[in-house]
C-alpha cells in the first residue's frame, strides 16, 4: 500500500471511530438473511472481509443499514479498497455517491479524512499498474453531487511514471463512452483533456516505451484524443 494510503486509512479509522456499531442493524428481511446480518454484529470491524462486507455495501442505505451504520463501516469499506481485497469499482462509486449525498452534513474532520483518502488512494492506483481499479470508478463516485475532480486530475502531475500514463489511457478510453454528458464532471474532465498536458504526457509515453501492449494503448489514447477534443 502507498504510504500516503496507509497514513489515510488510519486517519479514516481515528475520525470515524466516534460512530459506533448499533445494537442491530436494520434490513429488509426479504433481501437479507439473518445469517449474513449476523455478521456485521458479530465480527470486529477491521476482521470484516470484502465478502462480509459486499452485499452490505450494495445495499446500504436501501435495504440495509443507515446513515449512521455507513459512518460505523465506512473506514473498513475503504480500507478493502486500499488494500486490493476488493475490487468492485461499481461498489467503490456507489460509496462515495452515499458519502457526497449524506457528507454535507458529516463534521469538517470527517470529510477531510475521506478527501485525504481519496487522494491517496488516486495516487495508489496511479502507481500500481495491476491495481484493478478503475481511475473513472474513483472520479465519478468523487464527483458526485456536483464536487469538483480537479485535485484528482491535478495528481497526475505528480505521478510522471509510465504506469500514470497507461491509467490516463484507460481514463480516456472509458471516458469516451460518457463524453458529452453536461455535469461538472465531465465539463472539468474534458476541460483537462483539452489543455494539451494529456496529449504531450502520452506522445512522451509512446515514444519512450518498449512495451508492445502500453504502445498500443498511448497510441489508441491519442487517437481517441485527437477525436474527442476536436
Amino acid at each position: 500500500m502507498h504510504p500516503d494510503l496507509h497514513a489515510a486509512v488510519t486517519e479514516l479509522y481515528a475520525v470515524f471511530a466516534r460512530h459506533p456499531r448499533a445494537e442491530r442493524i436494520g434490513y429488509c428481511g426479504h433481501c437479507v438473511n439473518d445469517a449474513e446480518a449476523l455478521v456485521l454484529q458479530r465480527v470486529p470491524l477491521r476482521r470484516l472481509t470484502a465478502g462480509d462486507l459486499e452485499r452490505f455495501t450494495f445495499k446500504l442505505l436501501s435495504t440495509w443499514g443507515d446513515e449512521a451504520d455507513l459512518r460505523h463501516f465506512l473506514p473498513r469499506i475503504l480500507e478493502l479498497f486500499a488494500t486490493g481485497e476488493q475490487r468492485d469499482g461499481h461498489l467503490l462509486t456507489k460509496t462515495l455517491s452515499n458519502v457526497r449525498y449524506h457528507g454535507t452534513a458529516w463534521a469538517p474532520d470527517e470529510l477531510a479524512a475521506v478527501e485525504g483518502y481519496l487522494l491517496a488512494l488516486m495516487r495508489q492506483v496511479l502507481t500500481d499498474r495491476d491495481s484493478p481499479l478503475r481511475i473513472t470508478a474513483l472520479l465519478e463516485g468523487a464527483a458526485e453531487n456536483g464536487h469538483t475532480v480537479k485535485p484528482y486530475l491535478a495528481v497526475w502531475a505528480d505521478e510522471p511514471g509510465e504506469a500514470a500514463t497507461l491509467r490516463l489511457a484507460y481514463l480516456i478510453d472509458d471516458f469516451g463512452w460518457t463524453f458529452s454528458r453536461d455535469d461538472r464532471y465531465h465539463r472539468e474532465v474534458r476541460a483537462w483533456l483539452r489543455t494539451g498536458t494529456p496529449a504531450g504526457r502520452l506522445e512522451a509515453a509512446f515514444l519512450a516505451t518498449d512495451d508492445p501492449e502500453a504502445a498500443d494503448w498511448f497510441g489508441q489514447a491519442l487517437e481517441q484524443l485527437e477525436f474527442l477534443t476536436t
